[in-house]
């Protein structure tokens, strides 16, 4: 998420840039289902099929949508959560130069403890293109690994049921060493994404505890072309 400084109590490292996250997802192996590379990633098989279901279509966070202006998304998370303005805070990312609309809810999913949502302004247009979600230790440090681990099996499976677009779709691909896992990803007919990664911190040590899981949520309007600043070529 582009955060320009610490807000809601919570650190830069813990949310992740706008512009990273298509990467984190195109990073990650297309193999539809391989196996976990950490203990706490999901490991349950969805049990619905998603061709039974009405095409998917991702435009945007409950009644926030994609292309409107901090204003309307303002009103809409009002709608949504009754959380007025005053308790919406906006943050300015130095480096993607986009703003984020941030609100702390603390029922969003069952078992996952609460949240921050926070709806991303394009550099270029001021309007939302991206809702990034984030539960786990940034959030709440005393958050249940399993039940968390829980949520992230209910949504996937809620996802997997919903008619995403079977080509690219990813289901529990690790990215990297391991320590972040792409637990859904899936498109609809237009390319707009839907992105849910749990991060599981490896233990630093044996004298260290290892850093409680994070679950991030992301819908995203263009994957391949997030409005953020880019330094133009031949600079």
């Amino acid at each position: 998420m582009p955060f320009h400084r610490p807000a809601l109590g919570l650190s830069l490292a813990a949310l992740a840039l706008a512009g990273a996250l298509a990467g984190a997802a195109q990073a990650a192996t297309t193999d539809r289902n391989p196996a976990p590379a950490a203990q706490a990633a999901p490991t349950t098989a969805p049990n619905v099929a998603a061709e039974a279901a009405p095409a998917a279509k991702v435009t945007g966070f409950r009644s926030a949508r994609f292309g409107m202006t901090g204003d309307e998304v303002a009103k809409a998370i009002a709608k949504d959560f009754k959380i007025e303005g005053k308790d919406i805070r906006r943050e300015t990312n130095a480096t993607e130069k986009t703003t984020s609309l941030i609100v702390k809810v603390d029922d969003l999913q069952t078992g996952a403890g609460p949240a921050v949502v926070a709806y991303i302004l394009g550099h270029s247009t001021q309007k939302l293109f991206q809702v990034n979600i984030l539960w786990g230790g940034a959030v709440n440090p005393k958050v249940d690994p399993n039940a968390l681990v829980g949520a992230a099996n209910a949504l996937r499976n809620y996802f997997v049921a919903q008619g995403y677009r079977q080509e690219g779709m990813l289901l529990n691909a690790p990215v990297g060493d391991g320590s972040q896992v792409v637990v859904f990803r899936g498109t609809d007919s237009q390319g707009r994404m839907s992105l849910l990664t749990l991060a599981v911190p490896a233990k630093p040590s044996d004298d260290t505890p290892a850093l409680p899981p994070s679950l991030q949520l992301s819908y995203i309007e263009k994957p391949n072309e997030p409005d953020v600043f880019k330094i133009e070529k031949g600079f």
